[in-house]
Formats: structure tokens, C-alpha cells, sequence
């Protein structure tokens, strides 16, 4: 079953129900992997709205977003290809020379699943879910604020060593927007120029991001996440993880949920006005029947 969306940015109720079915298998087979190999994981961003505000998906959300600490994530992404590599493709900046992106994606092979925002993109694109992996960062703001900016500005780099028209924020201004799809453009051909390969900047990301100068910091971080800063985790507050139902399955959450999710989201249990019911707004689906 296949269906192809354009200006429409919506789904079909049937299909958007089938996409929760296939995401809610991935994740299922993704926490049995991780109690097999006694990796702690945590649902995070609107799956994390989605569980303790409905019990389950949030109604028009079309993603599943988990996080592990880096050293619980790069366990996981050598063992799940042993596990059920037959049925998952486990990819990121180790596995895809082409990923654009600074976290995991789990994917379903057979499967297809083109967001609006990565059309463009050279590699293979099916229904996943997203694993982020959370890095030591320094109590220090100010330390901390310079390895956000570092590791931005070079995932930043990353993409635009592999795509030379990246999607940019609809509400940028037009003219601005003009500008700078003509700088990424630029850039795109520089760094190909000076030989900025995928690989060494996705090396560099990775250096910054592993190199907490706070050997003792019990403050973790998604770097990867424009707001990161919002979604701070510390270990001694948010383990050991609890468990909520979600849909039919049962998933972790960090045990103070509550003040994990305020900072970012506010009151994060009224529902937001229509306008504001985003998803990712896929551009093609193919659910590989």
C-alpha cells in the first residue's frame, strides 16, 4: 500500500492509524532488544506528551522519539543489527555515508516513508523511529553553551556537505530565505572544493559531543535538538526510568517527567490550538504490502 502526499500535508485517518501500527511494532521490537541487553531508553518530545496526555500517540503526531545515553546508544546500534538486522536497517553516520542527521533512525525494510523536509536526501528512507542519543554535558553554562554552538554549527556543516538546497524554515522571511539558499548553495560547493567529506565532519561533531570537560557532570544533553538546553536530563533524577502505557505496549519515561517536559513545552497538557498540530508531513508513504 502505497500513498503520495503533496500540498495537502495531512493523512488520511486509515493511514495515519496504519503508520501508528507500524511505528508501535519498530518500538516494541526496539524495547526488547534493549531489556535483553539491560539498555535504558526513554521516550522524549511528543511521544513523551503523547504518553502522559493520552496514553498513547498524541492524535495527528507521526513520529516515535526515543533517547539513550551515548554509551547505551552506541551499544545498542552494534547489537540490533544481530538481532534483527534481517527486519531493521540501524542507521546513522557509521552505518549511511549519505545521513544528513546527528541521531539514529531504526527502519523498517520494505517500507517507505519520505518526509516533507527531506525529499532531497540520498539514502534510504523508510518508517522508523528516531533514536537520540543524550551526550555528558558541563554544568558551566557558559562551557555548556559553547559545546551547543559547536556541535550545531557543525551538524549545520554535515548536511550541507551532502545536500546543497536543504528545506529552510517556512516562516523565514522571503527575501532572506532567497539569500540563503544561495549561501547554502555556495557553501554546498566550497566544501566540496576544500574536501569537507560527511565523514570528517560527522568525526567532528562526534569529538565535540563525547568531550565533556566535566569529567564529574551528572548533566546530559541532546546536542543534536535546537532547544536542548530545555530538555536536560540529570541521571540521579531521571533513573531509574518508570513505565507508562502507551497505546497497548507499556514504555519508560525519566521518573520526573514532569520537570523534564516544562521547561520545553510548558503546560504541556492543554492541547494546542489547531494551527499549531504539526507533524512531519511525509511526502510519500509505502507500507511494503
Amino acid at each position: 500500500m502505497a500513498k503520495r502526499y503533496k500540498e495537502a500535508r495531512g493523512y488520511d485517518d486509515a493511514v495515519l492509524e496504519k503508520l501508528h501500527r507500524v511505528q508501535l511494532e519498530i518500538l516494541s521490537d526496539f524495547i526488547g532488544v534493549c531489556k535483553k541487553y539491560n539498555l535504558t531508553y526513554f521516550v522524549v518530545y511528543g511521544t513523551a506528551i503523547g504518553a502522559v496526555r493520552h496514553s498513547g500517540f498524541i492524535p495527528w503526531d507521526d513520529d516515535i522519539d526515543v533517547c539513550m545515553l551515548r554509551k547505551d546508544y552506541e551499544r545498542f546500534m552494534e547489537v540490533a543489527p544481530k538481532e534483527m538486522g534481517d527486519r531493521y536497517v540501524f542507521m546513522d553516520t557509521h552505518t549511511e555515508k549519505k545521513y544528513p542527521l546527528m541521531f539514529g533512525k531504526m527502519i523498517k525494510k520494505g517500507t517507505r516513508f519520505i518526509e516533507d523536509a527531506y525529499q532531497q536526501a540520498d539514502y534510504p528512507l523508510g518508517i522508523f523511529i528516531d533514536i537520540f542519543p543524550y551526550d555528558q554535558t558541563a554544568e558551566e553554562e557558559k562551557i555548556r553553551r559553547k559545546w551547543q554552538k559547536k556541535t550545531w554549527h557543525i551538524a549545520r556543516a554535515h548536511v550541507l556537505t551532502l545536500i546543497a538546497d536543504p528545506n529552510l524554515p517556512e516562516n523565514m522571511n522571503g527575501v532572506l530565505k532567497n539569500v540563503a539558499k544561495v549561501g547554502c548553495k555556495m557553501l554546498h560547493g566550497i566544501f566540496r572544493l576544500i574536501r569537507l567529506t560527511p565523514d570528517k565532519t560527522a568525526a567532528a561533531y562526534l569529538k565535540w559531543a563525547k568531550s565533556c570537560p566535566e569529567k564529574d557532570s551528572d548533566l546530559y544533553i541532546d546536542y543534536s535538538y535546537i532547544t536542548g538546553e530545555n530538555l536536560m536530563i540529570r541521571t540521579q533524577d531521571a533513573f531509574p526510568v518508570i513505565e507508562k502505557p502507551f497505546e497497548d505496549i507499556t514504555i519508560s519515561m525519566v521518573r520526573n517527567y514532569d520537570a523534564f517536559l516544562r521547561p520545553e513545552y510548558g503546560d504541556y497538557m492543554q492541547l494546542p490550538p489547531k494551527e499549531q498540530q504539526h507533524n512531519h508531513y511525509a511526502h510519500y508513504i509505502d507500507f511494503g504490502e
